[in-house]
Parts: C-alpha cells; sequence; structure tokens
C-alpha cells in the first residue's frame, strides 16, 4: 500500500512541478522573470517536498483510521488547509531582492505570482488519487 502511495506523491509532484514550469514560462513572457528567485529546482524541491510529505501524511492517518472515507476526508482537509496557511506564509514573508531590474520594479507582483503555485500540489493529488488509489 505504502509503495502505491508514495507513487501517486511522486506522480503528483512531477505533474504539479511541470504545470508550474509552464505557468511560470507564461508568466515570464507575458510580465516579468523571476526565475531568480522562483527557479525550476526551487520549484521542483517545494513539490517534492510536498508530495512526499502528503504520501507520510496520507498513509499514517489510513493506518490510525480504519474507516476509509473519514481518513480520505481527513487527509483532504489537512492537505486543503496546509495549502492555504501557505498563502498566509508568503502574504507575511519579506520581499525578495532581485538582481534583474525588470523583476525588482515588479517585485509587487511577485507574491501574487506565486499563489496559483502554492495549490498546485493539493490539485495534482486530488487529480490523480482516484486513479493511483482505489
Amino acid at each position: 500500500m505504502f509503495a502505491r502511495v508514495f507513487s501517486l506523491g511522486i506522480i503528483s509532484s512531477l505533474f504539479a512541478t511541470i504545470v508550474s514550469v509552464v505557468y511560470t514560462s507564461f508568466y515570464t513572457n507575458v510580465i516579468v522573470d523571476f526565475s531568480e528567485v522562483a527557479s525550476v529546482i526551487k520549484i521542483l524541491a517545494y513539490n517534492v517536498m510536498i508530495g512526499t510529505f502528503a504520501s507520510i501524511l496520507f498513509f499514517g492517518i489510513g493506518k490510525i483510521i480504519t474507516n476509509k472515507s473519514i481518513a480520505t476526508f481527513l487527509f483532504n482537509l489537512l492537505l486543503s488547509g496546509v495549502s492555504i496557511a501557505l498563502v498566509f506564509y508568503v502574504l507575511k514573508s519579506n520581499d525578495p531582492t532581485f538582481k534583474n531590474e525588470d523583476a525588482e520594479l515588479m517585485k509587487d507582483f511577485f507574491k501574487g505570482f506565486l499563489m496559483p503555485m502554492l495549490f498546485f500540489p493539493a490539485l495534482s493529488w486530488f487529480t490523480f488519487k482516484p486513479l493511483i488509489i482505489k
């Protein structure tokens, strides 16, 4: 069972990374390039960290709570709550300093740029879970 849960975490992490990179490249072409702070490696690390954490948490909750529906609901509630909590963490964090002049002028948009990507790991998990875990 853990192998399937861990596979779900990795697959959803990779999918969230692909979606994030596509989103970042679109944002770069339309507004400004924030890649010096939000690089592909950092995006991959964030998504894999959330995917791994979600895998361990889902497996642990499933072992503690035997009712599958309640365990899934509790996990989904926690994963959604973590995503929302990350929004407040980003909003309270200090603005980064950019070497790129264009990015420095547009740094007020950086937090708005990050917000959708905070939800990509959870959305990817919710998307792939019915396919991998029955």
